[in-house]
């Protein structure tokens, strides 16, 4: 599956439509189907939506497994860093095994 943000927006950023797409994800990932995340187009995401989209992803399924599942695609350096920083953030929240 290839999720296209631009065709959501260029500017995204509320946690109901980043919690809209993480259960399409999660959908996806259950079947064990390859998603890539195409930015092109889109100039920013606000940092709770790619917490609810990709970081909240990180509560069931480890990051190993979400990388091998999942690629990202044509993001500038802020979409990268926005989902880099809430990505960061949820791993640093999680128990130490």
């Amino acid at each position: 599956m290839r999720i296209r943000f631009r065709d959501i927006g260029e500017s995204l950023g509320t946690r109901v439509l980043g919690e809209q797409i993480r259960r399409q994800i999660e959908a996806s990932f259950e079947k064990e189907e390859f998603v890539s995340f195409d930015f092109e187009g889109v100039s920013v995401i606000s940092h709770s939506f790619a917490d609810e989209c990709f970081g909240k992803l990180l509560l069931n399924r480890d990051l190993e497994d979400i990388k091998s599942l999942s690629t990202f695609l044509n993001a500038n350096d802020l979409v990268r860093k926005t989902i880099a920083i809430t990505l960061k953030e949820r791993l640093d929240q999680k128990p130490a095994a």
